[in-house]
């Protein structure tokens, strides 16, 4: 049994009576390029653009401590059942993606686990052990299909065919309700002519809004507007400084 737990902080709190291995996904796809012809160029891309953007923010040397955990993932034995925990945000959704599609051949069970009922904000920061436990229990089982699905919106994110991946997230909305939010808010950051996308806007709005320049109430007052996108403090500070360059 392999536990894929998207984060650290998951990591730091997931139930010691919920037995297993366990490989965590320390990402952010969402943020920064993912244009690569292999997995080895994927690697280095990121590793590039994580150390330029966050600099001493960028927890550890990405081939020490982000690899190792999607190699495990890679080398699972063929007949493990595998349980992805995840978040219904865009941040949680793309990592989501890019692990099913490390997961396309494998030939065990997969299964999807999803605070469905948590406030967007908190996902399983908000759930207690026994409420982390039925989770477990009450795991999704994928079909094929559904895996195909998932894998396949990581390529598309990966290529920029977000016209595709909204189609597709539609389709299957029956089976899998929480794909088109995820993939509408995806279209809606995308910059167009002037307009710099949902996010940055959303920033731009807030500290006119509000009349402030404080970065931590920016930070919430994000949070509190654009749950879908799960952005932590670093992806929003990011776009905080930019548009702090832009205005100069």
């Amino acid at each position: 049994m392999l536990h894929i737990l998207n984060g650290d902080s998951l990591a730091d709190k997931f139930p010691n009576d919920i037995h297993g291995d366990r490989a965590i996904t320390r990402e952010c796809l969402v943020d920064g390029p993912v244009d690569a012809h292999s997995l080895e160029e994927l690697w280095v891309i990121r590793d590039e653009f994580l150390s330029e953007k966050y600099g001493n923010s960028f927890d550890g040397n990405y081939f020490e401590k982000v690899i190792p955990e999607f190699e495990k993932i890679l080398t699972v034995a063929s007949n493990t059942k595998v349980y992805c925990w995840f978040e219904l945000d865009l941040f949680c959704q793309v990592n989501l993606w890019f692990v099913m599609h490390l997961l396309e051949k494998h030939k065990g069970d997969i299964y999807l686990i999803l605070p469905e009922k948590a406030d967007l904000r908190l996902g399983y920061a908000e759930l207690n052990d026994r409420q982390m436990e039925e989770h477990f229990r009450d795991a999704r089982l994928l079909t094929k299909n559904q895996r195909e699905v998932l894998a396949n919106l990581w390529k598309m994110y990966q290529l920029h065919h977000i016209d595709e991946a909204m189609t597709l997230s539609k389709q299957v909305a029956p089976e899998l309700p929480f794909l088109p939010p995820a993939v509408k808010a995806w279209k809606d950051s995308i910059p167009h002519g002037e307009y710099p996308g949902k996010p940055k806007a959303t920033i731009i709005e807030i500290i006119k809004t509000l009349d402030t320049h404080d970065f931590s109430k920016v930070f919430r007052e994000f949070r509190n507007r654009l749950p879908i996108y799960g952005y932590g403090d670093l992806q929003v500070k990011r776009l905080y400084d930019e548009i702090k360059k832009e205005a100069v």
